[in-house]
């Protein structure tokens, strides 16, 4: 609520959040103009604050929602930052496989998409084929080269029967 933030009194900032709450002494330090900005920051805060009741006997515990524990670390942080990203849980089907290391690292490029295909080349301004150079027909992703090339599939279905 920075616009709301920016309307409060420069001393009135310092103050603990119980001396804040405690009799509504948190509204009578807003200053200044109030934009409709400043309104609606406003109202949402009172919404949040309502319902607040803090007990000064109890001293002030902090509390990491990212951990069942409630407690802060270092690895949990850095698990917050993938939060709603797209997760490769299976990396120990490529890396703990009976396959030979160059086998294991291609199919750990591949998942991740860091394979030199035309598409990745394109990107990066260097010089590359317009064409799958197996199909002459699309740009040449990994995806494309290997599963949906026809010159691919008819491979697997070689391989595979």
């Amino acid at each position: 609520m920075p616009h709301l933030f920016g309307a409060i009194a420069t001393r009135a900032r310092k103050r603990t959040v119980y001396a804040a709450i405690t009799g509504g002494q948190w509204i009578s330090d807003i200053k200044g103009a109030l934009s409709l900005q400043v309104l609606i920051e406003y109202l949402q805060l009172w919404e949040l604050l309502s319902n607040v009741e803090l007990q000064p006997e109890l001293e002030d515990v902090h509390v990491w929602k990212f951990t069942n524990s409630g407690v802060y670390s270092t690895k949990s942080s850095y698990e917050v930052l993938f939060i709603g990203a797209i997760q490769f849980d299976p990396w120990e089907r490529i890396w703990k496989s009976w396959a030979p290391g160059k086998c294991k690292f291609f199919l750990w490029l591949v998942a991740h998409n860091r394979c030199w295909t035309t598409d990745r080349l394109a990107k990066r301004g260097l010089n590359n084929p317009s064409k799958c150079p197996l199909c002459d027909q699309v740009d040449e992703t990994i995806d494309h080269l290997l599963v949906s090339c026809v010159f691919t599939r008819q491979f697997w279905f070689n391989m595979l029967q």
